[in-house]
């Protein structure tokens, strides 16, 4: 799988081998093919591009179990706060500097579009 030289790290849990890890955003087929679409689609206008890649973002990372994670205090206490977040909220804590990689990245993602449907 390309990811187009594209690295965005969050942090998931890898419930087989049972340990927090970093995850690349851009690993997730569906993801990428989403993002390929919309750099094609919306070459030339960069608010729809961005309209379209939260869609993505949203639809294959927001609010599902196994992208999410519990935050807690160190060390843990009953009273101390308990947050879950997800990829999509991680990605979202930075989306202005996200999608101004993303969007750096479009002509490589056009690029891996038209070979794909070459």
């Amino acid at each position: 799988m390309s990811t187009c030289g594209l690295t965005w790290n969050v942090v998931i849990e890898d419930v087989t081998a049972k340990q927090i890890k970093a995850y690349n955003v851009f690993n997730h087929g569906g993801f990428m093919d989403d993002l390929k679409k919309a750099a094609k689609k919306f070459a030339k206008d960069r608010e729809a591009f961005e309209t379209e890649v939260r869609k993505s973002l949203m639809y294959w990372y927001w609010a599902k179990c196994e992208w999410e994670v519990i935050v807690s205090t160190w060390p843990p206490s009953d009273r101390g706060p308990v947050r879950k977040i997800d990829v999509s909220d991680q990605i979202m804590a930075n989306w202005p500097v996200f999608i101004d990689y993303v969007w750096k990245h479009a002509v490589d993602l056009r690029r891996r579009e038209k070979k794909v449907a070459d």
